[in-house]
This record gives C-alpha cells, structure tokens and sequence, in this order.
C-alpha cells in the first residue's frame, strides 16, 4: 500500500519541484525579477536531492502499479522489493553522478 500512496503524493510534489527548477532557471537569465531567493534555488542541492528521489521512485512504483494492473505480476510483495532495489541503486548512481 505505501507504493500506492506514494505514488499520490510524490506526483503533485514533483509537478511543483520541477515548477520551481523551471522559474529559477528563467530568474537566473533575468526574465523573471523581483524575487531575491529564487535564484539560488535553481543550484541548491536539496532541491535536486529531492527531484532526483521523488522522480526515479515515483517511476519505479508506477511500474510496478502498471504492470500489478494488466495483471502481468500477481507477486506485489517480490515487485516491491525490486522496485525498491533498483530504485535505490538508481538512485545512488544519479547521486555519485550529479552530486
């Protein structure tokens, strides 16, 4: 059940993180002023922390939701598992990358 609740939150938090990246990258060419903070917000590494997060799992579950509802895997407890895995281990990478 967490994957699926998950799922629901981090999609709408995504669409404001990636909102957010947007307008900081258009203050940092100077088409949008006025507001002091939102420049460096396109280079803060929490943000991209969590933008890297919520996407690669938000992904990951609705994969594993996707295929639990053509009914392509029965086992939901197996594909939690490997989603969680390769979630991580996706996510670690992206880290060692981008960080």
């Amino acid at each position: 059940m967490f994957p699926y609740y998950f799922i629901r939150f981090s999609g709408p938090l995504l669409l404001i993180l990636v909102g957010l990246k947007i307008l900081s990258g258009y203050s940092l060419t100077g088409k949008i002023t006025g507001i002091l903070w939102l420049p460096g917000l396109h280079e803060n590494r929490t943000l991209d922390f969590l933008l890297i997060l919520l996407f690669i799992f938000h992904a990951f579950y609705g994969l594993r939701l996707f295929l639990m509802d053509i009914g392509m895997m029965r086992r939901e407890k197996l594909l939690f598992w490997i989603s969680t895995f390769l979630g991580v281990g996706l996510f670690v990478l992206g880290y060692v990358f981008f960080f």
